[in-house]
This record gives structure tokens, sequence and C-alpha cells, in this order.
């Protein structure tokens, strides 16, 4: 049995990113992640929360054809730390997500960090099949964390964020 370990930190407002975005709204975000993932990571194609309280949520997730595990749809359960963080726990495969904002130097200075831990049973460790599966998550953590703030911006500027800056 293999798992595979992946980490992504991006600045959520870099120099010269307008508009600012600020913690309430981040976290705005990421709520609305929990309840459609499908808007932000491109493997997802539906989801349907089964039950939601303020700090937790369980939920299904369908998957693209082709692009999710096996039986195309897992359950996850998440633990929801507001306003900065979110621990998914896929109970079908026993992997592990976690999102995380996190404040720097002072309160638009904020980062979010996506960790992943996917175990994969049928693999073998330094087998040339988890070294490309390790570069195919890498490449998708990437584009999904940059994805989440991007499209973050991209709500505040159509003023689609009910908390305001």
């Amino acid at each position: 049995m293999v798992v595979l370990y992946q980490s992504q930190t991006l600045p959520i407002n870099p120099s010269g990113s307008t508009p600012t975005l600020t913690l309430p709204q981040i976290w705005e975000v990421m709520q609305l992640k929990c309840r459609k993932p499908e808007l932000f990571v491109e493997p997802m194609s539906s989801s349907e929360v089964l039950m939601e309280t303020p700090s937790y949520m369980k939920r299904i997730v369908v998957f693209k054809e082709g692009m999710g595990p096996p039986g195309g749809k897992v359950t996850e359960e998440l633990q929801i730390r507001k306003p900065w963080k979110v621990d998914f726990h896929n109970t079908d495969s026993g992997a592990f997500i976690n999102n995380t904002v996190s404040q720097g130097k002072d309160e638009t200075d904020l980062y979010l960090t996506f960790y992943f831990e996917w175990p994969y049973p049928n693999m073998t460790e330094g087998s040339k099949e988890v070294q490309e599966m390790s570069e195919q998550l890498w490449e998708m953590v990437k584009k999904t964390v940059q994805h989440t703030i991007d499209y973050a911006r991209d709500l505040a500027k159509e003023g689609k964020l009910e908390t305001k800056a």
C-alpha cells in the first residue's frame, strides 16, 4: 500500500491583485466549496449534502466519468473549523484532505493551503505507476488551489459574495 502526500500554499492577495479578499469573504467561499465542490474541483461533477451542522457536514460527491475512484462517487465527512480550516475525510477510501486559511503579517496577508493524503492499496512503493500518479495529483493540487482563489476573486468582483470587503 502506498499513501501519496501533496500540499500547496498560495497567497490569496498577491501584490497587484484586486479586489483584496478578506478572511470573511474567503470563509464564505470555503463554505460554498463544502456545499458545491464541483465548482472548485475539476474531476467532480455533482454533490449532495446529506447532513449539516455549523461544524460538521456529510456529503456524497460524484465524479466525472473516468476521473474519480471506482464506482464514481464517494462519501465524505467534513469537520469545519470556522474561519480557518476544513478537514475532509473520505469514508470510502480513507483519503484525507485539509483546506486551511492562514494569516501572515496583517489581515489582508492571507494564504490558502490544501493538504492531501491519498491511499493507493494496489500500488507498489517506488514504482513508475506511483511516480506518474504523484505527478498527476501534484498538477491537480496546484490547479485546485489557484482556481479556488481565482473563483473567490471573481465572485467578489461580480458582487456575488454576501460578505463585503
